[in-house]
């Protein structure tokens, strides 16, 4: 009899809280997953419509779980470097956004992503850089 009453008890407590939840409160599945967090690999790079890949043994973008980022590479003459920052992701625009420090001042620019891919586009000097990074 005890052991059918604690039982009820619990069930009845597991009930109470289920239902005290406001379940659109919650994050998404996606947002405590994080699906696009991890290491990225450029598989292609070029400015102002010069294909610049072969110029690099890697060039590689993490993303971390916390909301860091690293960009690193090492070109062809072993010469390599890196940049880092935070990163945040908005599905709804299905975007990430960068920030970092460049020099003395705070920099921050966002660019789509699509299909798992983020694809990167800006004016660089005068010329149109473009990227695509892509999990291996």
């Amino acid at each position: 009899m005890r052991k059918r009453f604690f039982c009820v008890s619990v069930f009845l407590f597991c009930l109470i809280a289920l239902c005290a939840c406001n379940v659109s409160a919650m994050s998404s599945l996606s947002d405590i997953s994080r699906p696009y967090t991890g290491e990225y690999q450029c598989e292609k790079l070029s400015l102002g419509g010069e294909d610049l890949t072969e110029n690099y043994e890697y060039i590689k973008l993490a993303l971390g779980y916390g909301g860091d980022f690293k960009l690193s590479y090492r070109d062809n003459r072993g010469r390599e470097g890196g940049y880092s920052g935070e990163y945040s992701v908005s599905e709804e625009k299905k975007e990430i956004t960068f920030k970092g420090k460049v020099g003395l001042r705070n920099a921050e620019r966002s660019f789509p992503m699509e299909k798992g891919a983020i694809l990167i586009d800006f004016n660089f000097r005068g010329k149109l850089l473009h990227a695509e990074f892509r999990m291996p």
